[in-house]
């Protein structure tokens, strides 16, 4: 009686270590957020403020010739 639950355990743990070994490659199909990216959002944010303001200083300005 004690192989078959040892047999049951083993057979158990085998398919807890089957199913870790496909999240663990699952996870690595899918790399984490980089911090890079936070960067770059900044920055883009940065030139549109940038932008926003060369355009509200040209609408002051008149650019007609009369």
């Amino acid at each position: 009686m004690h192989s078959y639950y040892t047999f049951i355990a083993l057979d158990i743990a085998q398919r807890r270590a089957a199913e870790a070994d496909a999240w663990r490659l699952a996870s690595l199909a899918h790399p984490p957020a980089s911090r890079t990216l936070g960067v770059r959002r900044l920055v883009a944010r940065f030139a549109l403020a940038i932008a926003r303001a060369a355009d509200e200083d040209l609408g002051r300005i008149s650019l007609s010739t009369r």
